[in-house]
Parts: structure tokens; C-alpha cells; sequence
């Protein structure tokens, strides 16, 4: 179930009381006491002094899909060529062993 712990008590329905896009907002909100967001992992290092960060269990970390933008309509160089490939071969690699090489 998307967006669901697989591990939630039977009946648990989160409540979504503010929706913010801002990241200096997100954590504004959470530092107040209002909630609790999600942190991307390039961002930990700039998190506020008075937030605690907390690992999620490997099982509820959401899926993401990435994408490599080019220009359209211009023909790709060798280097961007090499690059999405290595790109391609680093995801597949990740896909097969985990997230943390497992």
C-alpha cells in the first residue's frame, strides 16, 4: 500500500493538517512541535540544530524515480552519452543490491 507502513497498527489513518513545499518551512513546522516531515538524505547535513533526524525502517523508505534532463531537440555529446550510461549501469547495480548494498 503506497505511502502506508506495511508495519502501521490496523486502523491508523494519518492526519495531513498543513502541506508545505519549503524546506526551511518543513522544518520550521516540525521544530515547533507541529508534525513531522520526510528528509532526503543530501539534505540531512543541513538540518536544523533542533531537529533530531530518525532512520526510517529500510522497508517503509519511498521509491523515487530520477532523470537525467538533456536539451531536446540537440543531439547528444559522447560525454553526455557516456555519462547516462554510467548513470543507467549505477541504477541497475542499486536496484539489484539495495539502496545501501545490500
Amino acid at each position: 500500500m503506497r505511502g502506508r507502513s506495511r508495519s502501521s497498527p490496523q486502523g491508523f489513518r494519518p492526519s495531513t493538517t498543513y502541506v508545505v513545499q519549503d524546506w526551511i518551512a518543513k522544518q520550521g513546522f516540525v521544530a515547533a512541535g507541529l508534525g513531522v516531515t520526510l528528509l532526503p538524505a543530501l539534505a540531512a547535513d543541513s538540518v536544523r540544530a533542533d531537529i533530531t533526524l530518525v532512520a526510517i525502517h529500510p522497508d517503509d523508505v519511498p521509491h523515487r524515480a530520477i532523470y537525467a534532463a538533456t536539451p531536446r531537440g540537440l543531439a547528444q555529446s559522447p560525454a553526455t552519452a557516456a555519462f547516462l550510461a554510467q548513470l543507467r549501469e549505477t541504477a541497475t547495480e542499486l536496484t539489484a543490491n539495495g539502496p545501501h548494498g545490500r
